[in-house]
């Protein structure tokens, strides 16, 4: 029941109280009435009828007087009852005043609780919708696997999501249903690897642009960053010592560089390019992923052979090669470093 209800309530008592006393008021006139017609027709002379003996006058007063004490009596219980309509009536008004309160304060922790949800829900919908956006842009990112990561979480969050329930009739139930909603929607570790994940993929997505298929100058200015290495130059189709600079099958850029731990006068050739590999190690630049990986594949076939190559790895669609002058842990190390120079974002690309 509504607050209105309530007083509806009160309002009926009350008009059976004034219906009562109005009802008790007209007994008691009409009461007044009838003895003051029977009073009229005790004056009017009997002509037929002879005195009894008992005593008739007396009986007939006595009778008289009883009339108006049996209304006043009536008047007493009607007010008495309408008394105790009145009471319940309150009772009534005041339990359901009660509930009613108790209803709208259930109510109103419901709804703060559904758009808490609401909220959540929203936070979780705008990580998925921000991710799938970057998933759908089509670039690659140098971590293939990045992609197939990010599909995951977001199936994960679609998953989880719950949705805020209709809000029930009685008080009990909707008690019952904010308390599940305060517990539901739990998704801030799942928003938070979301967008780590989008951070990620962006960063990937960058740093492909920086090792599949750059320009020969980009890598010149990386490999400046690395230290002990004292030059770096780029074959042009003059020099190409090879003759493979944007052939079909060739590289699109080869940068040669020295290494200071290398004595240069001991390598044979003239100048950075001349020197070659040998003279500290070359990245070599191909069009695709899968030319950088056969050629790789290729200068595996003379590992641990007379015409060791030195250590070589694949990045994106370079292929990082370094002197066999140097030790093994060296190369592995100057290696590292390369490699590191050439994925390494600007700061202002950094996320």
């Amino acid at each position: 029941m509504t607050e209105e209800n309530a007083k509806d309530t009160t309002a009926t008592a009350e008009e059976v109280v004034d219906m009562a006393v109005d009802r008790a008021e007209n007994g008691d006139k009409a009461a007044k009435a009838e003895s003051a017609a029977e009073a009229n027709d005790a004056e009017e002379p009997q002509e037929l009828e002879e005195p009894k003996e008992s005593g008739g006058p007396k009986d007939s007063e006595k009778l008289k007087a009883k009339e108006p004490l049996a209304h006043g009596t009536k008047i007493r219980i009607a007010i008495a009852a309408a008394c105790v309509l009145v009471v319940a009536a309150c009772a009534i008004a005041t339990v359901v005043t009660t509930n009613f309160a108790e209803y709208q304060k259930a109510v109103d922790s419901y709804q703060r609780s559904a758009a808490a949800l609401q909220e959540r829900n929203e936070a979780l919908d705008q990580a998925v919708a921000s991710l799938q956006f970057l998933v759908n842009s089509g670039a690659q990112p140098l971590e293939i696997q990045l992609i197939t990561r990010a599909q995951e979480l977001m199936d994960e969050a679609r998953a989880a999501k719950d949705e805020v329930p209709s809000m029930p009739s009685t008080t009990e139930e909707i008690h019952m249903v904010t308390n599940k909603i305060r517990i539901s929607g739990n998704y801030a570790q799942l928003v938070r690897q979301l967008n780590e994940a989008e951070d990620a993929l962006e960063d990937s997505i960058a740093l492909r642009e920086l090792v599949v298929d750059p320009t020969a100058s980009n890598v010149i200015e990386r490999l400046r960053t690395v230290p002990h290495i004292i030059a770096a130059e780029a074959v042009t189709p003059e020099n190409d010592p090879n003759g493979l600079l944007n052939q079909p099958e060739g590289y699109s850029a080869m940068v040669y560089f020295s290494y200071s731990l290398i004595i240069q006068d001991k390598v044979y050739g003239e100048g950075v390019v001349g020197k070659g590999t040998s003279g500290g190690g070359s990245v070599e630049v191909y069009p695709t992923v899968e030319q950088a990986e056969a050629r790789n594949d290729y200068i595996s076939q003379f590992d641990g052979t007379d015409l060791a190559p030195g250590y070589h790895e694949v990045v994106g669609s370079i292929v990082v090669r370094i002197s066999d002058r140097l030790t093994p842990e060296r190369q592995q190390k100057l290696a590292k470093e390369v490699v590191e120079a050439l994925t390494t974002l600007p700061d202002n690309e950094k996320k």
